[in-house]
């Protein structure tokens, strides 16, 4: 049981001004006998494991480790799971909504902060925990029962759970996994598709039906439930990443490519998205996608020699030579007037250049660039095997 007056209160926030805010807010509304402060997730997570807290109140972006990091370390911890979590948050509405469809949190409450709505949270929150409804009291046990291996008696417990909520999306997607223990995927199944149907802000059950598809090999629902799940939320972007990847290894390029699109479309760190993905295209030699991505990616950062370069290698393998050349000589101008170049990359370059007018019979215009090579580094081998054939 929890004790508002002697309870103790963890805030995690990364502004001081805002832990002091909340303190005074605690303090003044008679909450608690003992509040402690973290900067980050990181320092509120070595708190937790060193005293016991009744209740945390936690920001959502944080540097380190961030209000749903914590929430999940919290939630995965045997003696931290059923403690109440507030999260604070300057975000819009619908996504901590889908947050909290996702890592189960108590409430949320939105800044600018007031006392009234801090006041009601917190008893309301801590009210639940110490009166737990029949759909928590079931809940908890069909935890239990699975832990102890009992499956059979944790889907009962599922199924009285709801009984008194049967549109609840997450216990729909808690039965479905534990059909999917005993094998009955039919009925696993049937349970994802009901909770993804009645709650459209669910991502988790979206990402949990589609690795569902993905481990049966029907790659194709993989695909579509991967892509409803990235629309409302971006924490499936490892595994859109993978799944784009599995499907360029089969062939199914357009299919690939829409959710590595989406992924891109989705990320809040877009850069570091495109490279990755970038990687995974021309790893796959998929060269016409990453053609069209480094076009982008040049866009915005036209000064990326290394991405000229890579424009230039897909071109080369589409066999549109004239751009080709065109890039690869960018890219070598790019070297020359680059202080941070290596000697590797510039003959990297100067020997494609040097293959296709080659290959062009292009005689005088080779010759220059292998001379150019070997100017840097005599021994080369191709460089001097290019110049015996165009001699």
């Amino acid at each position: 049981m929890i004790d508002l007056d002697t309870m103790t209160v963890l805030i995690v926030d990364d502004m001081k001004s805002m832990r002091r805010t909340i303190r005074n807010m605690f303090k003044q509304l008679n909450l608690g006998s003992l509040i402690r402060h973290a900067g980050n997730g990181r320092e509120g997570w070595k708190i937790l494991k060193s005293i016991p807290v009744d209740l945390a109140v936690v920001d959502w972006n944080m540097p380190v480790m961030n209000g749903i990091e914590l929430l999940g370390k919290i939630r995965e911890n045997r003696f931290l799971r059923d403690m109440p979590v507030i999260i604070i948050t300057a975000e819009s509405e619908r996504d901590v909504v889908v947050e909290a469809a996702e890592s189960e949190i108590d409430a949320f409450l939105l800044k600018p902060l007031t006392m009234k709505a801090l006041n009601n949270k917190v008893r309301a929150i801590v009210h639940s925990a110490n009166n737990p409804d029949a759909v928590a009291i079931s809940l908890k046990m069909a935890r239990d029962l699975e832990e102890q291996g009992n499956i059979s008696g944790a889907i009962e417990q599922i199924r009285e759970a709801l009984r008194e909520r049967p549109n609840a999306s997450r216990i729909l997607r808690k039965m479905a996994e534990l059909h999917i223990k005993i094998n009955k995927d039919t009925i696993a199944e049937r349970c994802f598709k009901k909770a993804v149907a009645i709650n459209k802000n669910d991502a988790v059950t979206r990402y949990m039906l589609s690795e569902f598809y993905r481990n049966r090999g029907d790659l194709e629902n993989a695909g579509k439930y991967l892509i409803d799940s990235l629309s409302i939320s971006p924490r499936a972007i490892p595994k859109a990443m993978e799944l784009g990847d599995e499907l360029l290894k089969k062939g199914r390029l357009i299919q690939a490519s829409q959710i590595l699109e989406k992924a891109v479309e989705k990320s809040p760190d877009m850069a570091a998205s495109k490279e990755k993905i970038l990687s995974i295209y021309l790893a796959n030699s998929d060269y016409l996608n990453a053609k069209n991505l480094l076009k982008g990616m040049l866009a915005s950062h036209p000064e990326r020699y290394d991405l000229v370069f890579q424009l230039g290698i897909a071109y080369e393998k589409l066999g549109n030579i004239e751009k080709a050349l065109t890039m690869f000589k960018k890219a070598d101008a790019n070297v020359k007037n680059s202080e941070e170049s290596s000697v590797e990359s510039s003959i990297n370059i100067k020997i494609r250049i040097a293959r296709i007018y080659f290959n062009l019979k292009k005689t005088y215009a080779a010759d220059d660039v292998i001379r150019d090579i070997l100017e840097i580094d005599p021994t080369h081998e191709e460089a001097l095997e290019l110049r015996r054939k165009n001699t």
